[in-house]
């Protein structure tokens, strides 16, 4: 009898105790979106660029150098395969040789898998013309001509040989209106509610080549006179090819 309530007893005793337990914590939710920082890796023939290295050459033979090389990336947007977009709405400066203007980042993207991304070479009409000069866009870095003329997109200064080995100026300005590309390019990264960086690098060499710009023919170029016609053409038909996929940290 005694032995069947010492039992009963300690079967009571352990109902008490698992009752008083703390329930498990609810799992936090997980986040559905998170941020992408895309980090742009400027390079010729898949070498770094190195500052006034007369170093490279495009595919007419031209060997040249960069002191300067800067252009703007705009209106970024991440697609998924099942068509689902996300617009950045960015307007970023890239300065080869500044490390504070070398990314874009895109805030509290959707989670899901992007396949391909496309973006702007330039700046879209309505911003070359009006609105807020601030930020990257700020006339403070030296990229605007005026008003009626807008933005430089893409600036290439430096040296290279002609073909008696002589070292010549090489100016390149690109802008207005009929300048502006958009460039598409398979990507493969998966936002699951994480921060992650995507590398893509943009070949300066990709501007010069098919079709080629022979910097013996072409050497100085402000966008600004009907000569330059030709030369934007080819430039901007060059800019599609100019960025590629590299990876995901």
């Amino acid at each position: 009898m005694k032995a069947h309530i010492s039992l009963l007893s300690v079967s009571l005793l352990l109902f008490i105790v698992s009752c008083k337990q703390p329930k498990a914590p609810e799992p936090t939710p997980t986040n559905t979106t998170g941020n992408v920082t895309i980090r742009v890796n400027n390079q010729v023939n898949g070498i770094n660029l190195i500052q006034d290295s007369m170093m490279f050459t495009n595919t007419s033979g031209n060997p040249y150098s960069v002191h300067l090389l800067k252009y703007y990336i705009s209106n970024v947007v991440l697609k998924q395969a099942n068509g689902t977009e996300f617009k950045l709405n960015n307007y970023d400066l890239i300065d080869a040789f500044d490390t504070d203007f070398s990314t874009i980042v895109g805030l509290n993207i959707p989670n899901g898998t992007y396949t391909s991304m496309s973006l702007m070479l330039g700046i879209d009409s309505l911003h070359n013309h009006t609105g807020a000069q601030d930020g990257d866009l700020d006339i403070a870095n030296n990229m605007f001509w005026s008003w009626n003329t807008g933005y430089i997109f893409f600036k290439h200064e430096g040296y290279y040989k002609d073909l008696s080995n002589t070292p010549q100026s090489l100016l390149f300005h690109l802008g207005k209106d009929k300048a502006l590309s958009t460039v598409n390019i398979p990507i493969s990264i998966t936002v699951a509610g994480s921060n992650k960086t995507m590398n893509i690098v943009f070949d300066l060499n990709n501007m010069y080549n098919s079709p080629a710009i022979d910097f013996n023919m072409h050497n100085n170029h402000m966008s600004i006179v009907a000569g330059d016609d030709l030369w934007i053409t080819k430039m901007t038909a060059n800019s599609v090819d100019a960025f590629t996929f590299k990876n995901v940290e």
